[in-house]
């Protein structure tokens, strides 16, 4: 990025899950980037438990959230979107980041980004996008898993990309499907942080120096 634009860039962050986390940690280790609230999700989805009880990271993010003075909101029912439609009416910020996001974001949200909005799919994007896409790369005998940063827009996974990586499945016959994805989303973490930074340098050189 270019060092001329001393700016400060807000982040408005709404993540889940270990690479959500690690994310955040990146973010607030740079000194462009200020985190100005963390949104994420307290409880398990009730589709992968009934009795949706506290996410295992949730604690992590919470201490996170204390140590850097950052405000942390949780969202975990449909009807509890309008916390964070009503935040976004008394702020502004550069940028939303999405990580592992439940719920469908209103353009109210991301559209009222100065700089940009973009969210991290565990996937190539159109082909794997949705639910599960790293079981279903798996399924299709894929010999990588793609890592897309995207721009966000009205419906799930449809934005441009913007930057991708991506990463060897090295398919283990040995354990089952869903041990290979659980192995597979542990070994990739490491990429978000990273696609995120490019992402948001390539979006601020884009609007300030026209690259």
């Amino acid at each position: 990025m270019n060092n001329s634009t001393s700016k400060k860039f807000t982040c408005l962050v709404l993540a889940g899950r270990n690479h959500g986390l690690e994310t955040l940690k990146k973010l607030n280790e740079e000194s462009n980037y200020s985190i100005i609230a963390i949104f994420t999700h307290k409880l398990n989805p009730k589709s992968l438990d009934v009795q949706q009880k506290e996410r295992d990271d949730f604690l992590d993010y919470e201490k996170f959230a204390k140590i850097n003075s950052i405000p942390l909101y949780t969202i975990d029912k449909f009807d509890e979107k309008s916390i964070l439609d009503d935040f976004t009416l008394q702020c502004n910020y550069d940028f939303l980041i999405s990580i592992s996001w439940r719920f469908l974001i209103s353009p109210q949200v991301f559209s009222k980004s100065n700089i940009g909005s973009i969210n991290l799919h565990r996937g190539d994007l159109p082909k794997y996008a949705g639910v599960e896409p790293i079981k279903r790369a798996l399924k299709n005998s894929e010999k990588l898993i793609h890592i897309s940063c995207h721009n966000i827009s009205k419906n799930f996974d449809e934005g441009e990309v913007i930057f991708e990586s991506t990463h060897p499945t090295n398919y283990d016959d040995s354990i089952s499907l869903d041990d290979n994805v659980e192995r597979l989303k542990k070994e990739i973490t490491p990429y978000f942080p990273q696609l995120t930074i490019k992402s948001l340098e390539f979006l601020i050189d884009s609007k300030y120096h026209g690259k």
